[in-house]
């Protein structure tokens, strides 16, 4: 059998939205067709030619290859149609009632003038899995040769991270079948990356190969992706907020199962480093000002005028930090607070100890505000500004009298 050329054209030009609902219908008259109308009409030949076994199957045959052959036209037509990503699950659902179906057509269709039945829906049935997997595939290469070089303002998790996570996560579902499809043999490069990634011991699935490989190419994406940002604090945070993504989407399904909780380990660990290392970027210029060295041995000696020079540097600093840091947006609530805290342990303690030693020294100076602007409670009040995505204004400030 082969579709026609006419029945494979009209399958090609229809837009994915309408051929989606079809493969749908496609699959549950598949169901009706096989476990009810074939086994009826079975019986049906069985009763009315029982005393020929030659009629009854003749019967039945030509009876049902009608029908069957219509079905499978449509099933053919769809396996050799263009490929995308987002007809793959169909596609799999396809493939799924094809091979469910496939041991009642055999029992349906014993004699040999059955035989060719069976075989055009084997075909079919070979033709579906190659087309997954070609989908797959090709879904593989997307994922590694996505190039788009914008860098997202506020160092927000990426489309692409959400898209093959969520992707990623769906094919989970199909795992049985596509370790049926998928070649048993193992990926001979990412085996070297075993260890560090899943519980030692373990033995990944053909499956869980693939999705891991997909996993690392996304994360070596997201490496390159960071590089577009010329401030390194804020590519610490794009980070962190992309690689927590896909951490969660790992923890909360099946995909924990099949990675295991080293690799989940082993992804936090490296959100830990990034956390560490955004601090030392985005603070380490205004901790330096609240430095004791060149200011003298003691409250008492410290020279005013590098103490103004202290206090205007630190300030300067921390309003720049938090005009643009208020802007950037963490969406996960507990890592943003997890930042505000490390943040607020790091600043507070340094600036409050600085405010403390020094900052009596010139409120009694003409212009103190101008210098003494912000008290440590201050500054804890707009940390909590941090991370929101939003425009804010440095406002209700305490300054001190002039």
């Amino acid at each position: 059998m082969a579709a026609t050329i006419e029945g494979q054209d009209r399958v090609q030009k229809i837009e994915w939205k309408i051929l989606d609902e079809k493969m749908k219908k496609w699959i549950q008259a598949v169901k009706v067709v096989v476990k009810v109308l074939l086994f009826g009409e079975k019986q049906l030949c069985e009763q009315v030619f029982s005393e020929s076994e030659l009629i009854k199957e003749i019967s039945f045959v030509e009876t049902a290859k009608g029908c069957v052959m219509q079905l499978l036209n449509f099933g053919e037509a769809v396996a050799i149609g263009q490929r995308s990503s987002e007809k793959l699950f169909r596609i799999l659902d396809m493939y799924d009632v094809v091979a469910d179906v496939l041991p009642d057509f055999e029992m349906l269709f014993t004699d040999e003038s059955g035989e060719s039945v069976c075989n055009e829906v084997k075909v079919v049935l070979s033709g579906l899995g190659e087309a997954a997997i070609g989908t797959f595939v090709e879904f593989e290469n997307a994922v590694k040769g996505e190039n788009s070089r914008r860098a997202l303002q506020g160092g927000e998790i990426h489309p692409v991270t959400r898209y093959v996570m969520n992707y990623i996560k769906l094919l989970v579902d199909y795992s049985e079948t596509l370790n049926t499809l998928l070649p048993n043999s193992q990926d001979h490069d990412l085996n070297s990356e075993v260890p560090d990634d899943i519980d030692s011991g373990d033995t990944l699935s053909p499956i869980s190969c693939r999705l891991l490989s997909l996993i690392t190419s996304l994360e070596a994406n997201l490496e390159e992706k960071s590089r577009l940002y010329d401030d390194n604090s804020l590519r610490y945070i794009f980070l962190m907020n992309n690689i927590l993504y896909i951490v969660q989407k790992v923890k909360d399904s099946e995909l924990r199962n099949l990675l295991g909780d080293r690799w989940i380990r082993k992804h936090r660990g490296q959100i830990r480093q990034w956390h560490t290392s955004y601090l030392r970027s985005a603070w380490g210029k205004a901790l330096m000002c609240l430095k004791d060295e060149g200011i003298g041995g003691g409250s008492s000696s410290a020279s005013k005028l590098v103490l103004k020079e202290r206090f205007k540097n630190f300030n300067a600093c921390f309003e720049e930090i938090y005009r643009v840091q208020s802007l950037w947006r963490v969406p996960d609530a507990q890592l943003r607070e997890e930042l505000r805290i490390s943040i607020s342990e790091k600043v507070l303690p340094a600036y409050r100890s600085f405010f403390g030693r020094f900052g009596s020294q010139l409120e009694s100076g003409r212009h103190a505000g101008k210098y003494v602007k912000y008290t440590p409670d201050d500054l804890e009040h707009y940390l909590s500004d941090l991370f929101e995505g939003k425009p804010t204004v440095m406002n209700n400030v305490k300054r001190k009298g002039t």
